[in-house]
């Protein structure tokens, strides 16, 4: 009873650690990098079914300019 309990908790450990690793992934493409591309392809198509995914984009769109916003001055020093 003991191997399959250690052997159950060692497969847990290396399933957490492989599910870890998977989910903080580096070399991931960034969404908000080509998002202009998206809204204007969508916005220039003529399919009426096209609303959906025009929501979608627009909504996308403004999320990524919200993470985009670059942080406030820093003060200037006083002589």
């Amino acid at each position: 009873m003991k191997t399959l309990l250690r052997n159950l908790s060692i497969a847990l450990l290396i399933l957490t650690i492989t599910v870890l690793a998977w989910l903080t992934d580096p070399s991931q493409e960034d969404p908000c990098e080509s998002i202009d591309d998206d809204v204007a392809g969508v916005l220039l198509g003529d399919d009426e079914s096209m609303e959906g995914m025009e929501t979608r984009a627009l909504g996308a769109a403004a999320q990524c300019k919200k993470l985009k916003k670059e942080p406030p001055p820093e003060p200037k020093e006083k002589p």
